[in-house]
């Protein structure tokens, strides 16, 4: 449960230097990216297993493996019809499938954490720097490379197939798909380079439009997710006895979270109706922090909805689900106040 806790910042001492606690959280979201990496890289061996390779061709499995991923993926275990007692076989498929949904799950929610957070300490720094002497260069091209992947993968997914083996099968072969960059200086060489070719220069305030635009395409991503229909709804998800919980115990739990995220919600949606916030566009964060805060409410809320959307939830997962319900207060007038937190998703 520690992994929870919400990390207390302490904004003078990243004032002072904001790149001391961006290095220490970048390592902590670059380890559970690359466990969740691993867990994938044993699902893939295990259907490997399954079509009869030896351990020498798994190297090669991945340009070969889509069709099975596919098809074990593609399963509508939810509605299947139960045997007494279930066949092994189906069990294992089952485990199959619902581990790497975790994957693309875990890591979706993973790198939106980061990269929203990371925005915000990018915030400070022209405090830091008011002479620009920084530059952002290597790390502003890298931010870039992001979007042009993620964006590239949104527009092929209509020739690719569902959501889920598609952004498996990429993972295993384009690393960076969905791996946040850290902010990072321009070394002296770098600079001296850039200066020699006559560069333009990024400012921190350039690299904040940057990471808007890469939180933006994020969005996109996350909205593209096609398990977000009217069909699949939360709530025909909870009330599904095909849900299946680590503790079965955490049903009242999971049923308050279900209750409170309908209710934070529909206050959204409310304020979204109003025409009062510029949330859907995005454009002009700095002019109104209080449609930020409804941006980024309006991203969490829709990833703990596809959390709760998952065949298998734990434990952790659902006190994650509620951490960050907690995070976004309904307040007076119609409003929505969001505490500011950095939760990772338990790995």
């Amino acid at each position: 449960m520690e992994d929870l806790k919400p990390w207390r910042i302490d904004a003078k001492f990243l004032r002072e230097d904001p790149m001391d606690e961006l290095n220490k959280f970048f390592k902590s979201y670059r380890e559970r990216m690359r466990k969740f990496d691993i867990l994938c890289y044993q699902k893939m061996y295990a259907i490997d297993f399954l079509q009869l390779r030896g351990p020498q061709q798994t190297a090669n499995s991945v340009k070969t493996i889509s069709p099975t991923v596919a098809s074990i993926l593609s399963h509508n275990f939810r509605s299947s019809r139960r045997r007494s007692p279930e066949d092994s076989s189906e069990r294992f498929l089952k485990e199959l499938r619902y581990d790497l949904e975790t994957v693309y799950v875990g890591q979706m929610c993973l790198s939106w954490e980061f990269l929203r957070w990371q925005y915000e300490q990018a915030r400070d720094l022209p405090e830091s720097d008011p002479y620009h002497s920084h530059q952002y260069n290597q790390v502003a091209g890298e931010f870039q490379q992001f979007q042009v992947v993620v964006q590239r993968f949104v527009e092929d997914e209509s020739f690719k197939g569902p959501r889920l083996p598609n952004y498996i099968n990429n993972r295993c072969v384009l690393r960076s798909l969905l791996q946040v960059p850290v902010i990072k200086e321009d070394s002296l060489k770098d600079r001296m380079e850039d200066q020699r070719k006559g560069n333009f220069v990024i400012t921190s305030e350039e690299l904040e439009y940057v990471m808007e635009e890469s939180m933006h395409i994020l969005w996109e991503f996350i909205k593209a997710d096609r398990a977000e229909t009217p069909a699949t709804s939360v709530l025909k998800g909870l009330s599904s006895p095909h849900v299946e919980l680590q503790d079965p115990l955490d049903h009242d739990l999971m049923m308050h979270i279900h209750a409170t995220l309908q209710k934070k919600e529909k206050r959204l949606k409310d304020l979204l109706r109003t025409g009062n916030c510029l949330v859907k566009k995005f454009k002009k964060p700095k002019e109104d922090r209080s449609n930020q805060n409804l941006f980024f409410s309006q991203v969490d809320m829709r990833l703990v909805a596809r959390v709760l959307r998952m065949p298998r939830i734990t434990s952790e997962q659902l006190q994650w689900c509620r951490a960050k319900l907690d995070k976004i207060i309904l307040v007076e007038n119609r409003r929505i106040h969001r505490e500011a937190a950095f939760l990772l998703f338990p790995c």
